[in-house]
């Protein structure tokens, strides 16, 4: 019986697999549990211990600056990257000559 057949069975579980903690501590995660929470390489998980012994995982996923983009309102137009490229090696050069004068 897979874990996604199990699951289908027992009542508030969507899915259940096992795994075995390594001799330094490390566990696997099956899967059936990464493909259900869409985990991949480099997201963070924190683990949470309640009193009663439970563990709950909560998965903190990496995203992309690209997918980011545009979350936030603003009224100013968009400035294509070349464009904050230039400007930020600009005022770059600008510091390091006005670093060099001080000298």
């Amino acid at each position: 019986m897979s874990a996604m057949e199990f699951a289908d069975h027992q009542p508030n579980v969507v899915v259940k697999a096992t795994s075995k903690l390594s001799s330094r501590g490390q566990i696997v995660i099956p899967i059936e549990i990464r493909k259900t929470l869409g985990l991949t390489e480099g997201d963070d998980l924190t683990f949470i211990l309640n009193k009663d012994g439970e563990m709950k995982v909560e998965v903190l996923k990496k995203q992309r600056l690209s997918e980011l983009l545009g979350i936030l309102k603003t009224n100013k137009p968009f400035q294509p990257v070349d464009e904050v490229r230039k400007e930020v090696y600009r005022n770059m050069a600008e510091k390091e000559l006005k670093d060099g004068e001080e000298d």
